[in-house]
């Protein structure tokens, strides 16, 4: 049996290194799914998308939420404001009323 020899090796890296495969091969020559194909391309796009608009949402939300808020105070301040006039009204009364009473007994 004769020894192999480094000559075909070599021919055959030389070939390797003068030419570069621009395709690359895999396993199966199948071509990706539309769907997949679909996903790779558009999913970050669509990520960013729909993380914008939760932000929006969320920004607008608590915007209102604090207007409703704002709405609710005021509301509940001129309540107050309110049972406030009516409690010095009838404490003047009251005050008229005791005075009244005091100079009727004199």
């Amino acid at each position: 049996m004769k020894p192999p020899t480094l000559l075909p090796l070599l021919r055959a890296r030389a070939q390797a290194v003068g030419s570069y495969q621009v395709a690359r091969r895999y396993a199966t020559s199948q071509q990706p799914s539309a769907t997949s194909h679909f996903y790779k391309t558009f999913s970050r796009p669509i990520a960013k998308t729909l993380l914008l608009a939760v932000f929006t949402y969320q920004v607008i939300y608590w915007g209102w939420a604090k207007l409703e808020a704002k709405e609710t105070r005021a509301e509940t301040d001129a309540a107050i404001a309110k049972l406030q006039a009516t409690v010095d009204v009838y404490q003047e009364a009251k005050k008229q009323e005791a005075v009244r009473a005091l100079e009727a007994k004199k």
